[in-house]
């Protein structure tokens, strides 16, 4: 199905756009995750996938500018940066070839394993040789599903939530990190052929949702407390991870 050709099909398609933006605003997260179910429905994964790449950096190129002052007090953590971004290059290799059902289980088995902790320890933190252990093997299985399937958002958001970020340091981190991933998946992709005229252009109409819905989200940010933006967090995650075991289950 073309894109747009479908009143109704648009109209979802824009919902989803923008209830994902409005939680990417909010809480640096869940565009994707959101938006890329929807869109999968009337352009197949792939062509979502791929669609969602250009909505999605400058979602967080928007995040980063934002925020830009968080840069000099939130260190960059290379051990899960550097393996994510080779794996993610890896993962959109074998876009058209994996099963995304299976990608989707272990994906959700992960994210599982750091609600566990968050939940049942609070002050859960990676660091010193369980952090340098943990770290770049969460951070290779994530790249591996963000290049493979676009939804690393859950086990990646919950690694950067354990770094213990002040708020605003949490959503920049996030937006670095998923703007990083997003750049390299459009090198990838286009290297492999994957990004056509037609799916650079769906990616740009998707930007108008996406400026929207982000900046009510930006803006409702500003009067969150520390204590109810944790809870919404965690709440995203929570739903995400339903989501993802739904999926992965084909129920």
């Amino acid at each position: 199905m073309e894109f747009g050709t479908d009143l109704y099909s648009l109209s979802i398609i824009g919902l989803g756009l923008a209830l994902g933006a409005f939680v990417k605003g909010l809480t640096g997260m869940g565009l994707p995750l959101v938006a890329v179910p929807f869109m999968a429905s009337f352009l197949g994964a792939e062509h979502a996938i791929v669609v969602m790449q250009i909505p999605g950096l400058v979602s967080n190129a928007w995040l980063v500018w934002s925020h830009r002052r968080e840069a000099k007090t939130t260190p960059l953590r290379y051990d899960m940066i550097l393996p994510a971004c080779a794996m993610t290059v890896v993962g959109v290799w074998f876009l058209d070839v994996t099963d995304d059902r299976i990608i989707i289980l272990l994906l959700a088995v992960a994210v599982a394993s750091f609600l566990a902790l968050l939940v049942f320890n609070p002050s859960f933190k990676l660091d010193g040789v369980i952090g340098k252990i943990c770290t770049p093997i969460s951070s290779m299985v994530g790249g591996f599903v963000q290049g493979a399937a676009g939804v690393s958002g859950p086990l990646f958001s919950t690694l950067i939530m354990s770094f213990r970020l002040p708020k605003e340091g949490y959503v920049f981190y996030n937006g670095l990190v998923f703007g990083l991933f997003n750049l390299v998946q459009i090198i990838a992709m286009l290297s492999l052929g994957m990004f056509t005229t037609q799916r650079f252009f769906e990616g740009c109409i998707a930007l108008v949702p996406l400026f929207v819905f982000q900046f009510l989200g930006m803006r409702v940010m500003g009067y969150a407390s520390p204590k109810v933006f944790t809870g919404a967090v965690v709440a995203v995650i929570v739903v995400m991870e339903i989501k993802l075991v739904w999926e992965g289950l084909g129920l």
